[in-house]
């Protein structure tokens, strides 16, 4: 096995003109932009020649470089596997910010008398959310909110986002013989066919205020 010397307080120079390449920059302040860093931590880093392991192992995240070459200079910039995915027309790598990596963007709304209403994104835990939550809806009501995977349409039991009559409202669903529902709401419930409703999607997620 190699052996690789490294250090805290060396190497970091050429470690940070490795990032610049990385993540296809031209300029110091343009790297200090893209980690979210600010010019002095940049020159502090540059003049101490401190070893940026937390960068090295941000860029690595979001961009796909070899760890090994980011942290060392040794061996390829892509690993094999990945330089046989790159196309050969793609001159700079595909920067995949690391807050949706690990905390991904979803829309939220409010649910208020039947209506959904438009609120700013919020971010939550990946690990909370379904493999794709580009279909997710984070959806507050009084009381709780839910993540609803609108991927989702054809009706299992469980809790779903229905549109009943141009009302909108979170309902458990249980489906009967015949293609009937028992819609359950609160203290009422009532028998439907499964074409009087139509499903927004699917709660996976119930978080509940104490």
């Amino acid at each position: 096995m190699a052996s690789i010397s490294m250090g805290a307080d060396s190497g970091g120079r050429e470690a940070i003109d490795r990032l610049q390449k990385a993540y296809g920059l031209k300029t110091k302040q343009a790297l200090s932009e893209q980690l979210g860093v600010s010019k002095s931590t940049m020159s502090n880093r540059l003049l101490r020649d401190s070893f940026p392991a937390d960068w090295v192992i941000q860029c690595a995240l979001e961009t796909g470089v070899s760890l090994l070459w980011l942290a060392t200079g040794h061996g390829e910039m892509y690993a094999q596997n990945e330089a046989v995915k790159k196309p050969q027309n793609e001159t700079s790598p595909t920067i995949r910010p690391l807050a949706k990596l690990v905390a991904p963007s979803i829309k939220q709304v409010t649910l208020e008398n039947g209506c959904l209403t438009d609120n700013e994104d919020i971010h939550l835990d990946h690990s909370i959310l379904p493999n794709e939550p580009v279909h997710c809806l984070f959806v507050n009501n009084a009381h709780e909110s839910y993540v609803v995977d609108q991927s989702l349409k054809q009706i299992t039991n469980g809790l779903w986002l229905v549109d009943i009559d141009g009302v909108k409202s979170i309902v458990k669903l249980t489906r009967l013989p015949g293609n009937k529902l028992a819609v359950h709401q609160d203290e009422s419930s009532f028998e439907c066919s499964v074409d009087d409703i139509e499903a927004i999607g699917r709660a996976v997620k119930v978080i509940k205020s104490l």
